[in-house]
């Protein structure tokens, strides 16, 4: 097991995080100058990529392990790479000039910059070594707060369904398909953290923290398209927020009484 780190931070706060959202918004913006003829290759491609770079920058930090955000800052640095080659491509084909392309370009390097910086930050902590297997099965340490947290993201499951249902056909392989993933991601990784000794609890618990930080990157990005309003948004994360701040409390929790045996 890897790793785990003294804190989850919020995401959000994250410098590279905001600029890798105003870097996705911008290939947003070129991405509907295209023609129609590349809907379903060009177009789609940089929806997701753009997309996935920041929600992989989100999901990373909302891990309490320094492996898995390591591994999640590595794949946007691949998403982001994919990014600037289809701009590349985007450039060649005509579709946007030498300028629009530079500057996209440019910014594409700092985030890289940035992803780098905090990777190398990250490795003075990762080790060979294996954590020692605990046998405390800590049933009932806040089960019923578990129990509480898996209500909020059943409630969450539908309100997210309803949001996507309103969103641009356009996004069906992107945000539709990714948000309704990562959702149902954060439901299952609760579930299967119910009755598992306290060192997998915790490991589940960190998949479905890095999957709530995951869905709150897509609500960043549906209320920066203007897909949903600014109250319908606070709304949703609002709701996410708290499902977040009791993954981390419950992880948190555990950690201390692993400490205390």
């Amino acid at each position: 097991m890897s790793v785990k780190k003294q804190y989850i931070g919020n995401f959000r706060d994250l410098i590279v995080y905001r600029k890798s959202q105003l870097f996705r918004k911008d290939v947003y913006a070129i991405i509907k100058i295209m023609p129609t003829s590349e809907r379903f290759i060009m177009k789609k491609e940089l929806y997701k990529a753009s997309s996935s770079l920041c929600a992989n920058l989100a999901e990373g930090n909302g891990s309490f392990y320094y492996g898995r955000e390591y591994e999640h800052f590595d794949i946007a640095l691949c998403k982001l790479a994919k990014c600037k080659a289809l701009l590349d491509l985007s450039f060649v084909q005509g579709y946007i000039t030498e300028q629009q392309n530079n500057r996209l370009q440019d910014n594409a390097k700092e985030i890289s910059r940035m992803i780098n910086a905090l990777m190398k930050r990250i490795e003075r902590y990762l080790t060979n070594k294996v954590e020692p297997y605990n046998d405390c099965s800590d049933k009932e340490s806040k089960l019923s707060n578990l129990e509480a947290t898996i209500w909020r993201v059943k409630l969450l499951q539908k309100s997210i369904t309803n949001m996507v249902n309103a969103l641009p056909n356009y996004e069906a392989d992107n945000v539709v398909d990714q948000v309704s993933r990562a959702v149902s991601s954060v439901y299952a990784n609760l579930t299967k953290s119910k009755g598992v000794i306290s060192d997998k609890r915790v490991q589940e618990l960190s998949y479905a923290n890095g999957s709530i930080s995951e869905v709150r990157s897509f609500l960043d990005i549906v209320v920066m398209e203007n897909y949903i309003t600014m109250e319908e948004y606070r709304s949703l994360d609002e709701d996410a927020g708290i499902i977040h701040s009791a993954l981390i409390e419950q992880m948190e929790q555990i950690n201390i009484r692993l400490k205390e045996i």
